[in-house]
This record gives C-alpha cells, sequence and structure tokens, in this order.
C-alpha cells in the first residue's frame, strides 16, 4: 500500500458517507432523499428512532398486506381454509389443480409481504433485524407441504415480536414453534421403545392385518424410532455456541434427551401448538456443560427450558451472538475488540437487541473508513437496494422470486440449517453476478416484467437546458451518493460519449436506462 493510499485510509468518514453508511447497514439501502434525511438528524438518531417498534405507515405497504388472505392466520385457521379433509387424489382434475394452487397461497403471500415489508416500510432497521434472525434461526419451505401453514405464523411470532425484544425470548419461541421443531425433527424424537411396546406393535398389526410378515416389518419400523439429535445439535452449534464450541457429543445426547417429548398437535383436527408428551420423553436427570439438569415434578416437561435458560446465561452464546452481529453489520472479518464490547453488552443487558445494536453504531470501529464499502451485498440485498433507490413499483413478485431461486438465495428456502452465508466470498461467483448485471439492464430500461420505475424517479433529475454530462453527474449523485470511482466513471463517460457522438438533440429516456444500469451494476453499488 502506497503513503497516499494509507494516509486516505485513515481518514474520517465524512457526514454523507457516514449516513450512507449506517443506510446500508442497518437498512436495505438507501431510497432517493434517505441520505439527506439522515445527515439532518445524525446517524445514531435515525437508528434510535428505527427501532422504536412503530406500526409502518404508508398507504402503499398497508394496503398490499391487506390484500392477504393468510398472512395473519394462525396454522389451524390456514388449514381450514385450504380444507384438505379430501385427499388431492381423490377429487376430479379441475378440483386437484385448484386444490394445489390453494395450498400454495400461505407461502406465496409470505414470501411476497417479506419482500414488500423489505421494500416499502419505512422501519427499515426492523426489516433487516429480522432477515438477521430469520436467517439464525432458519426454517424452510423445504421440509414439505406441512410447513407452508407454518412458516407464517413463525415469521409473525417468533422473528417479528421479538426482532427489538432480548435473545432469550426469541430463543425459547423459536425452541417451541411448530415450524422449528418440523423443521429439525424434533417433533418426532422420543425414547426408544421397549421391547414389551415393539410386542404390542407386532400383535395389534397382526390383527389388524392378518399377516405375519407385516406385524414383523411394522415392529421393526417401529425399532428405529428413538432419539433424534438435529435440534439439539444445532441449538448448541447454531443457535447458541457456535460450532464445537464449549460441548461435546455426549452433551448433545443429553440436550436431545432433555427435549423428548417436545412437539406439537398436529393433523385435521389439531392446533398446531407447542406440546409436551410425557411418554415421549427419556426420564432422569440429565448432565449438560458440567451442569445437572434435573427431572422435576412435571415429568421432564421443564429439563428442555432449563437447558434454554443455561445456553442463553452462558459465556460462549454472548460471544457467538456478538461474532454473528458483528460480521453481519460491520465486516465479514469482525473486529475483536468490537465483538468483545458486545459481548459485553449482551451479557449486561440480558441479551437486549436494540443495546447491542447501539453498542456496535457507537463503536470506534463501525465508523473506520476500512469497513466503510467493506461488505458485499447479498443477491437479496441487492434487489432490495436497486429496487429501493429506484423507487420501484413491484406489482408482481413472482419473476423476482425466479430469480433468487437462479442466484441461489431463494427466500424461506434455505435447506441447510446454517442459513445463507454472509461474507462476500460466498457470493462473488461469475454466474450470479452476471444475472444481477442483466437484471440491472431489464430493471432500468423497462423490461423485468412485474416491475416498474416509476416517472417520478426520472423526474427528480431536471432536463430543461441541462447538458447531457451534467445529467450523467446528477444521476450518479443519486444512485451513489457517496461517489463512484475511477472505472465506473470512465464507463459512464465513455456510454455518455458515445450517444452524444449519434444523437444532436439529447433524449434522456434513451440515454437514462444505459446509465441507471451501469450504476446499479457498479462494484460501489454492489457494496455495502
Amino acid at each position: 500500500m502506497s503513503n497516499l493510499q494509507q494516509s486516505a485510509s485513515k481518514e474520517p468518514l465524512t457526514e454523507r458517507e457516514k449516513a450512507v453508511h449506517v443506510l446500508t447497514r442497518f437498512s436495505f439501502g438507501y431510497g432517493p432523499d434517505d441520505v439527506n434525511n439522515v445527515m439532518k438528524v445524525g446517524a445514531e438518531s435515525w437508528l434510535r428512532g428505527q427501532m422504536r417498534d412503530t406500526p409502518a405507515s404508508g398507504s402503499s405497504l398497508g394496503q398490499r398486506l391487506k390484500d392477504m388472505q393468510t398472512l395473519f392466520l394462525t396454522p389451524a385457521e390456514v388449514r381450514d381454509l385450504v380444507d384438505t379433509s379430501e385427499r388431492v387424489r381423490d377429487l376430479a382434475p379441475a378440483a386437484q389443480k385448484e386444490r394445489k394452487q390453494l395450498e400454495r397461497v400461505p407461502r406465496n403471500e409470505i414470501l411476497a409481504a417479506v419482500l414488500y415489508r423489505s421494500i416499502y416500510s419505512p422501519h427499515q432497521t426492523k426489516e433487516v433485524a429480522c432477515d438477521f434472525w430469520r436467517n439464525h434461526f432458519n426454517v424452510s419451505f423445504t421440509k414439505g407441504q406441512q410447513s407452508f401453514p407454518l412458516i407464517p405464523h413463525y415469521e409473525q411470532t417468533v422473528v417479528r415480536d421479538h426482532v427489538f425484544g432480548d435473545f432469550g425470548t426469541m430463543l425459547r419461541a423459536s425452541a417451541k414453534h411448530p415450524a422449528m421443531l418440523q423443521y429439525l425433527d424434533n417433533h418426532l424424537s422420543r425414547r426408544p421403545p421397549t421391547d414389551q411396546e415393539l410386542a404390542q406393535v407386532e400383535r395389534r398389526t397382526q390383527r389388524k392385518t392378518g399377516s405375519k410378515d407385516r406385524a414383523e416389518e411394522a415392529a421393526q419400523i417401529a425399532a428405529q424410532r428413538g432419539l433424534n439429535e438435529n435440534y439439539a445439535r444445532e441449538l448448541m452449534e447454531l443457535h447458541t455456541l457456535g460450532v464445537d464450541n464449549y460441548y461435546r457429543q455426549k452433551d448433545v445426547v443429553a440436550v436431545a434427551e432433555a427435549l423428548t417429548g417436545w412437539t406439537f398437535s398436529g393433523g385435521r383436527n389439531g392446533d398446531f401448538e407447542f406440546q409436551f408428551q410425557p411418554a415421549m420423553h427419556v426420564k432422569g436427570d440429565k448432565r449438560v456443560l458440567g451442569k445437572r439438569i434435573k427431572e422435576d415434578k412435571t415429568g421432564g416437561a421443564g429439563q428442555g427450558d432449563d437447558i434454554l435458560t443455561l445456553l442463553i446465561q452462558h459465556k460462549g452464546t454472548a460471544d457467538f451472538i456478538a461474532t454473528k452481529m458483528v460480521r453481519y453489520f460491520v465486516a465479514d472479518e469482525p473486529p475483536k475488540k468490537l465483538v468483545q464490547a458486545v459481548a459485553k453488552t449482551y451479557k449486561k443487558s440480558g441479551g437486549g437487541i436494540p443495546a447491542m445494536f447501539l453498542t456496535i453504531i457507537e463503536s470506534d470501529e463501525f465508523w473506520k473508513r476500512e469497513n466503510f464499502r467493506a461488505k458485499f451485498k447479498t443477491p437479496w440485498e441487492f434487489l432490495l437496494s436497486a429496487l429501493r433507490i429506484t423507487e420501484a413499483d413491484v406489482a408482481d413478485p413472482r419473476r423476482l422470486f425466479s430469480l433468487m431461486q437462479s442466484m441461489g438465495q431463494p427466500l424461506y428456502h434455505c435447506d441447510d440449517p446454517t442459513g445463507w452465508y454472509e461474507t462476500a466470498d460466498r457470493w462473488l461467483d461469475p454466474g450470479v453476478m452476471a444475472l444481477r448485471w442483466q437484471f440491472a439492464i431489464d430493471l432500468a430500461s423497462g423490461r423485468f416484467r412485474g416491475v416498474e420505475i416509476p416517472d417520478s424517479f426520472w423526474k427528480r433529475i431536471p432536463t430543461d437546458g441541462v447538458h447531457p454530462r451534467l445529467w450523467q453527474h446528477h444521476l450518479t449523485k443519486l444512485i451513489l451518493p457517496a461517489g463512484a470511482g475511477e472505472r465506473t466513471r470512465a464507463a459512464l463517460s465513455s456510454v455518455t460519449s458515445k450517444y452524444l457522438k449519434r444523437e444532436k438533440d439529447p433524449v434522456f429516456s434513451e440515454l437514462g436506462p444505459d446509465l441507471l444500469a451501469l450504476l446499479l451494476g457498479s462494484p460501489e453499488f454492489q457494496q455495502q
């Protein structure tokens, strides 16, 4: 690094850069007026205002959500709406098609709701925080059709209801929600059946079928039912302590045993609520992380809660959550000093999420120039930021969801319990970059079906008596308020020069889309 570069890297951020910085980290990208608004009130005041969890205003978002049929229903109400009393295969072909379409409504509506809130909500920090915790406590529609009525309720009651609360409360809500219990198979986890129970299964099946072979097969299947370690492992590895931190395999087994019986009511008449089934529970005290977890008078119902308390209060959890937060909001390589500060805040505030956010934004590390534009947008963040800065009207989100699938980040469809990775190396793929550039071209030119940039966006830049190069400057400042790099400026200038050579009378409606596509596809816009 040259002396000039070293000097530049130590220069403090300008007020405009600070506004851009906080907006790119604590929102899904700035709108045309947001940078100036943050500069007026200051970054910290803006963030504090964002964390006042007030109802979203604005007719655009409110109307979009109001028109949804299943968004605020309970899973049981969704099931009743879909009406699964008749098997699909027993219906006429036309009725089969209608039924399958209806079954997909809850899934499609929650995807659309998350998208619309992320674009149009004035409470952007809430939506970014929801994205962080949604990814941390990942569940997925890939688990099967039963997840369709569960995940919309999970989004509201686990993520959104607790996003500005404390970590422990959110963890408990996630642990007992049917969506998580189903996703990580804990609703099936139980003590292994005894020989007597297997014999009963065999006798019962033989009486019912008259077949000894089928009876033996049923007993063999029943024998395979037993302890499932999936949720116990992910609870420690992904939700609290981190990979291979503090715990061993024996701890995983003990936690899994403590959580046996944690299931939910379902089926045609069930209410899809958490249940504890004593008959499924492994009896006796458990030893987890060196602590004895006693079996209480409830028959083991409280053991799981005691383990959650142990994990919530554990030093490893504070460190792990702090590291994830700093990596998400500051840098792919989290500054150790800031991680320690956020972990300290976790302990002092009882896992308070707003307090940890404020610790980040009040730190010197957050505002260092080396962390400005140091993150690379995920496909989801890129799409949202492009839609927000252009004030795009999303009339039909289906093609956006298809594009997210092609980019490798379909919403609520991450089959890996780890969730989506946030570091740049996971998303710097040539094929995905090509899709980003094509989206920028299609959006700017009006060729992306279901999405339109309104005329009001283009009218933000005056045209009367304005030279194309000055118009180019104003558009650049709007899309990249913190400035464009040398290569980006050269590319923009080249496009404008070619245009001026072939057009004597400039038509900005023709030049504008080409310049806008370049700006949305620029390295500066891909960074945050």
